[in-house]
C-alpha cells in the first residue's frame, strides 16, 4: 500500500502465446500463491478504472517512490523504490517492479480485457479477465486520489475486516490545488484529506492522512504524488525520464515460453 498509483493497461497480442501455453486448461492455484491471486483480482478490478482506457497518449517513464517512516524511538526507515512504466497508443500498459525480491511484470489490456502478473525468473504467471471500460473522453480527469482510496479499502477488506471497517467510517474531503508546471509539463493538483474517527480501528484520537496528486494534462497520468499517513509515514512518488515515443509492441506481449494459469473471477 506504500505505492498507490492505481494505473492500468494490457495487450491483445498476449492472447496467442498464452493460449498456446495453456493448452491443458486452467491449472489449480497453489495455496502458497493465494496472495498473488488476491493482488491480481484487485488489479483486475481497480487498476483498469484508473486509466487503462487512455488511448493515443503513449509514454514510458520511471516511477520513483521515496518514503520515510519515523518510529516511536526516533529511528527512521528510509526506502527508495523504482519501477518502469509503459503505455502504448491502444491503452495497453506494462509495469516492471519487484515482488519479494524478484522481478514482477504487470500487464493490463483494456482491449482484450485481460490482466496479468508475470514472473520472469520462473517464466510463469497468472491472468484474469477484466471488464474493459469505455474509452475516456478527451480531457477527462484521472482521479488518482479517489482510485487510490478505493483500492486501499479493497486491500484492507481482504487483509483485515476490522481495518476495512475503520476505512469505511473515514470521511474524505477533496480540495483543488490548481495548475502548475512540473518538469516542464502542465499538471492539475488535488488534495484528499481523510479523517478516521476515534475508535474506528481502536485509535484513541482521530487519524488524519493526506494524499496530494498532480495529473499531467498531456499524458493524463499522475506525475507527482505526496502522501502523509499515520501508519505508512511520508512518501513522494514522481515520474522521471518521461518519453513520449511509442513503446515496442513486444513489451505488451506474454512470451510464448511462459506458463500462465487462468484465474476465474468470482
Amino acid at each position: 500500500m506504500r505505492r498507490i498509483f492505481l494505473s492500468a493497461g494490457l495487450a491483445l497480442l498476449a492472447l496467442a502465446p498464452v493460449a498456446h501455453a495453456q493448452q491443458g486448461g486452467a491449472a489449480a492455484v497453489p495455496a502458497s500463491d493465494a496472495l498473488e491471486v488476491m493482488l491480481l483480482k484487485i488489479s483486475a478490478s481497480s487498476r483498469c478504472a484508473d486509466g487503462c482506457a487512455v488511448r493515443g497518449l503513449p509514454y514510458s517513464a520511471q516511477r520513483v517512490t521515496e518514503s520515510v517512516k519515523v518510529l516511536a524511538d526516533g529511528n527512521r526507515i528510509v526506502q527508495r523504490h523504482t519501477e518502469k512504466l509503459y503505455r502504448d497508443s491502444d491503452g495497453r500498459t506494462r509495469e516492471e517492479s519487484e515482488w519479494k525480491g524478484k522481478p514482477l511484470v504487470q500487464i493490463q489490456d483494456p482491449v482484450a480485457g485481460m490482466s496479468y502478473r508475470l514472473y520472469p525468473d520462473t517464466k510463469t504467471g497468472y491472468r484474469m479477465a477484466i471488464a474493459a471500460p469505455a474509452p475516456a473522453a478527451a480531457g477527462a480527469a484521472v482521479t488518482g486520489s479517489t482510485a487510490a482510496a478505493a483500492g486501499a479499502t479493497r486491500v484492507a477488506g481482504q487483509l483485515s475486516p476490522a481495518l476495512a471497517g475503520g476505512m469505511a467510517a473515514a470521511t474524505t474531503q477533496m480540495r483543488s490545488l490548481g495548475t502548475k508546471q512540473i518538469d516542464g509539463m502542465s499538471a492539475e493538483g488535488t488534495q484528499a484529506t481523510t479523517t478516521t474517527p476515534a475508535g474506528a480501528i481502536g485509535n484513541v484520537l482521530p487519524m488524519v492522512s493526506t494524499v496530494e496528486t498532480w495529473i499531467a494534462r498531456d499524458l493524463r497520468v499522475p506525475i507527482l504524488l505526496k502522501m502523509d499517513h499515520p501508519f505508512m509515514g511520508e512518501s513522494v512518488t514522481r515520474l522521471q525520464d518521461i518519453s513520449r515515443l511509442e513503446p515496442p509492441t513486444a513489451l505488451f506481449t506474454v512470451p510464448a515460453d511462459y506458463t500462465v494459469r487462468d484465474v476465474a473471477r468470482r
